[in-house]
């Protein structure tokens, strides 16, 4: 009866064990995994972050005064207007 009893203990013990062990295991995947997202986001965010820039000086080029009337002028065929010269005469 006693040898069944510490039997038992042992066998639970090593179950638990086994258990254990494999969460461990599952955990360690886990963190893996996760570490491996995070490098690939990280790489994706640098990406993003150089085309938000390359975006935002493209939208400043196009928006800039020079840019509007060089449009105005090719495409809408305006003209810059010229000051009327005013003489002095007595």
């Amino acid at each position: 009866m006693i040898k069944k009893r510490i039997l038992l203990s042992y066998l639970s013990a090593l179950f638990i064990i086994f258990i254990l062990s494999i969460e461990k295991v599952k955990l360690s995947w886990e963190i893996s995994t996760l570490y491996n997202n995070k490098e690939t986001l990280q790489v994706e965010f640098e990406n993003l972050k150089n085309l938000n820039l390359k975006l935002i000086t493209q939208f400043h080029v196009e928006n800039s005064p020079a840019n509007i009337e060089k449009i105005a002028k090719e495409s809408l065929g305006m003209k810059k207007k010229r000051p009327i010269q005013i003489t002095n005469e007595k």
